[in-house]
Formats: structure tokens, C-alpha cells, sequence
């Protein structure tokens, strides 16, 4: 489904402008002003709300899941040194120019426009101006709660991204500096100065804090494409989750299960399925943003990482088709062309659990979500018994890599996990030898 677009001419400068009512006696046959709850949240919408694009869709090439295709067809000629080959190189490498550049040499940042930096930062300006507003406009205070909690919900998971793709992990040195923030719509005239990456996180978790304070009185509503209470809950047990606060992040992800999220029994879906990643899938809370795989032939799910999945597992078995002419795994989990394809979901609810109570000593309980999760997943599972602390997160942490696979999670988990090494093999011309990049 596209997101409804809800255009606004020189929005920012209306409601930057807002205060000046000689300006806004203006009368416009091209331009809408916002006055009601209703109008505010049809803004959030248009301009706060992530499209059916990604952009940090980069990320797919960058970490251990992902693998350079080089038996497409048996015939490495149809991908090495070919233009898709080339073009995500970079990203692939992890080569220092890979901001500014593509792997065939195109400046990618001359226009900031095209920067994942710019685009979250455009979606959180869309969020502030809702914020700024929502307070004055007509309406029930329900409503109202109910946009500016949506408004503060989406701003934090956007500072969330930005402060994991542009600065240190949390666990690793919360003092160093990370991005600015930029907390209302009013235009300012010089830079803005960067926060460090705890302020960052400090915010996102108030911001989440209140929007579950707004929200949570009211109804729940579900499979509207908005955020709702089970999901803020979700997301907030995440971001405890990287900051290593561990009782916070179970709490977070009680209160999802509290509000009525459940597992979804993956194991009766069969290979005509299609996707999962869908308000049809009852685990699912918020159905957001684009597809997280840009490439399906030349870049593909690393045969290593798949192989350790069980064969009965409906997450490989539905969610990974290999076709038949050229033995590409694809990627079937995702939704594509128009539609929103990722999602935040129950199951994420239940694996930040898990390892958190590890992470306690709590080993009984994160046990049971373990192995509750693998009953929905794997035909004919036998619950398993882990006794060790360390051999039970790692198991969890496993779990997790599977169930979020080619979802712009690893790489983030990654970064919190330590940023252990990551290798990758490749070839730029037919005939070489390959190696590995690190």
C-alpha cells in the first residue's frame, strides 16, 4: 500500500511563520492550512511518516548476512565486474569514500537531497512542525494526543537511526559526539551544534516515554499504517536493549504483550505464502518504510548464513526461494514494488526479552521466549534446555540474526555486539583469484 500523500505548499514556512497573523489572514487558492486534528494528522502522514524508500537500504551490503553471487547461473561471468558488482562495491568493503562516492565513481552526496542523512532529517522537520502545532488545533484532546504521540514516536526511531549510522555504539563511548538535534520547525541561522551520542539517546527514550504516556489511555488500533501502542512499546524495549539496560527493555516488552501482541504460528504458512512481512501476519504492529533490499542477484543471503538455519524452518523455507535458472536465493520475505515492507512485530518484543533476562541471570524465562518463538517457526521443534549463561545469549542472539535477517538489524546489532570482524570474498575481473575483503 502507498502512503497517502498530503501536499502542503510552503508548509515549513507557514508553520514557521505561524505566529504572524497578518500572514496567515493571507487567503491562497494552492495552499492548505492545517487547523484540525484531522488536517495535523494527515500532515504527519505526508511529511513525518516514512515513503515506501529506504535510505539506509546501504546497509544490506555491509554486513555478515550478505554475500557476492558469484555462482549465479554457474557462470561467475554474468557478476563479476558487472555494473551492479561495481556500483555497490563500496558499500560491500566498507571503503572510506563510500559517502561520497559509488563503486563506478559517481558523486553520490553532491546533492544532499540524496543523503540518507538529509532524508531522515526532512521526516523529523515534518515531525516537528506537527509537534509545534497539534497543541493548537481543533479537536478533541484524544485526537490531539494521539497525533503529537505518533509525532514524538517516529522522531525517536529517526534520531535512533541516525545516531547508529553516524555515531559510536551506545555501549562503546556514549560521551562521544553524534548528530545535532533539532527539536521544533523554526529555522535557525547558523549550524546547529552536534549532540553526543548519550544526549541522543536521552532524547529518543523521552520522546518515547511520552508518546506511550499519551497514547496509552487510548484506544489501541491496529493495521491502519500508523504507529500504535504495542509498537512504541516495542521500539522503546530496543533502544533499552542498546543501552544495556536491561530491566527497562523486559518491562517495555511486557507491556507490548499486555496490549495484545502475539506470535504468529509461521509453521502452517506454506512456499505459496509470499511475504510475511504484512498486516495479514498477526504478530505485526506497524507496517513502515521501504524495501531493505536493494540488490537480488549480484548481492545475495550468504550461503553460510543460511545453511544454519533448520531446513523446517518456515522463515527459510517460505522466506528464501532459489530460482530454478540461475540458483539466485531471493528474498521472498520482503514486500516490493509500492509497498511498505518493514515492520515492527511482536517477535522482536519477545527476543529483546529474551536477552535481557539473560543479560540479568534471569536464564528460566528467556528459555521459555526462545523456545516458544522456535515452536512458531520450526515444524516439529523439540524444545531445547541451555544451562549456560553465555551458550543461552548466544543462542537468543542467533535467533534474533534469523527472525531479522535483510532488515537493516544486524549491523546496528553488530555495533553493539562489539563490531567483531567481518569478511567478505570478491572478485573485480574474471580470472583473478578471489579474496577476501575485512
Amino acid at each position: 500500500m502507498k502512503l497517502k500523500s498530503f501536499l502542503i505548499a510552503g508548509l515549513t514556512g507557514l508553520l514557521t511563520l505561524s505566529s504572524c497573523s497578518k500572514f496567515l489572514e493571507e487567503k491562497s487558492q494552492s495552499e492548505v492550512i492545517p487547523k484540525t486534528a484531522v488536517d495535523y494528522r494527515e500532515l504527519l502522514t505526508g511529511s513525518g511518516y516514512m515513503t515506501n524508500d529506504e535510505p539506509m537500504g546501504f546497509l544490506y551490503f555491509m554486513d555478515d548476512d550478505v554475500d557476492f553471487f558469484m555462482e549465479y547461473a554457474n557462470d561467475e561471468s554474468y557478476v563479476v565486474g558487472s555494473y551492479d558488482a561495481r556500483y555497490n562495491y563500496l558499500w560491500y568493503t566498507w571503503q572510506p569514500r563510500l559517502a561520497d562516492r559509488n563503486g563506478v565513481g559517481d558523486l553520490i552526496a553532491e546533492d544532499p537531497s540524496a543523503t540518507a542523512y538529509f532524508r531522515y532529517y526532512k521526516w523529523i522537520m515534518g515531525c516537528n512542525a506537527v509537534l509545534d502545532n497539534i497543541d493548537n488545533a481543533v479537536g478533541s484532546q484524544q485526537d490531539k494526543n494521539r497525533v503529537k504521540a505518533e509525532a514524538l514516536a517516529v522522531r525517536a526511531m529517526y534520531y535512533f537511526r541516525l545516531a547508529n549510522l553516524y555515531g559510536e555504539p551506545y555501549n562503546r563511548n556514549p560521551q562521544s559526539l553524534c548528530v545535532p538535534m533539532k527539536l521544533n520547525s523554526g529555522i535557525v541561522s547558523g549550524p546547529t551544534p552536534q549532540h553526543t551520542v548519550a544526549e541522543v539517546y536521552t532524547q529518543v527514550v523521552n520522546d518515547l516515554k511520552e508518546a506511550c504516556r499519551l497514547m496509552d489511555p487510548l484506544p489501541i488500533a491496529r493495521r491502519d499504517y500508523h504507529i500504535n501502542q504495542p509498537a512504541i512499546h516495542i521500539l522503546l524495549s530496543r533502544v533499552y536493549l542498546y543501552m544495556e539496560k536491561w530491566q527497562e527493555s523486559v518491562a517495555e516488552a511486557d507491556k507490548a504483550f499486555e496490549q495484545g501482541s502475539k506470535l504468529a504460528d509461521m509453521t502452517t504458512l506454506d512456499t505459496k505464502s509470499g511475504t510475511w512481512l504484512t498486516y495479514n501476519n498477526v504478530e505485526v504492529e506497524w507496517v513502515f518504510g521501504g524495501n531493505t533490499q536493494p540488490n537480488q542477484t549480484t548481492y545475495v543471503p550468504a550461503a553460510t548464513f543460511l545453511s544454519t538455519f533448520d531446513q523446517q524452518d518456515a522463515r527459510l523455507r517460505v522466506g528464501i526461494s532459489i530460482s530454478e535458472q540461475t540458483f539466485v536465493p531471493l528474498l521472498s520475505k520482503l514486500p516490493s514494488g509500492a509497498n511498505l515492507a518493514q515492520t515492527i512485530r511482536a517477535s522482536e518484543a519477545l527476543l529483546n526479552r529474551a536477552e535481557a533476562n539473560v543479560q540479568l541471570g534471569n536464564l528460566a524465562p528467556a528459555l521459555k521466549d526462545l523456545n516458544d518463538l522456535r515452536r512458531k517457526r520450526i515444524t516439529g521443534y523439540t524444545d531445547e534446555a541451555i544451562a549456560d549463561k553465555a551458550t543461552l545469549l548466544q543462542a537468543v542472539r542467533e535467533e534474533r540474526r534469523k527472525e531479522f535477517c535483510f532488515e537493516c538489524f544486524r549491523w546496528f546489532d553488530l555495533r553493539r555486539y562489539g563490531m567483531p570482524a567481518i569478511s567478505h570474498r570478491y572478485k573485480h575481473e574474471l580470472g583473478e583469484t578471489c579474496c577476501n575483503t575485512n
